[in-house]
């Protein structure tokens, strides 16, 4: 196998989320001091907690509403309908697409400042706000039969986004 393998982004002008969480599904840390460890990148010969044969590798993900929008549905599609077997495991990806529509929200708000809502406490973007309602409305249109989900991820987003 090959990989195209750049030392720099393309394009250049990218934004870096230095969550560790959101690309690896694997990653996890007994504590948050840890984990704060982790981010640095360094590896236990140079004082880190990684091992030595660590490479940190940035991969490219867009973020616009249809991507996000697409990747809700392939969660559907894989795990079919929320029940008491998979609600773990559809609230975690759930969660990795909302932790995608906060970045989403949060470069918009910062783009377009002067249209940005405040709701409570927090700005957010119109684009957002959009998208944080289709996500709703998909949740809504298969809830399944599990205990939680997704009625706590829709309350909070309700919440959070003023729908």
């Amino acid at each position: 196998m090959h990989h195209d393998l750049d030392i720099h982004p393309i394009p250049e002008k990218v934004l870096y989320i230095n969550e560790l969480g959101i690309a690896d599904t694997a990653c996890y840390y007994d504590t948050e001091e840890q984990h704060q460890k982790a981010l640095t990148g360094r590896i236990r010969t140079n004082g880190g907690i990684l091992p030595d044969d660590n490479v940190r590798v940035y991969v490219p993900l867009d973020l616009n509403a249809t991507q996000i929008l697409n990747r809700l549905q392939q969660i559907y599609q894989i795990m079919e309908s929320p029940d008491d077997t998979n609600e773990l495991e559809f609230s975690y990806q759930v969660g990795k697409i909302i932790s995608q529509l906060e970045i989403y929200d949060q470069v918009w708000v910062a783009r377009d400042l002067g249209n940005a809502v405040r709701i409570k406490e927090h700005l957010h973007s119109k684009n957002g706000i959009e998208l944080a309602g289709k996500i709703v409305s998909i949740l809504l249109r298969d809830e399944g039969c599990a205990e939680r989900f997704p009625y706590d991820v829709v309350d909070k987003l309700k919440m959070e986004f003023g729908i």
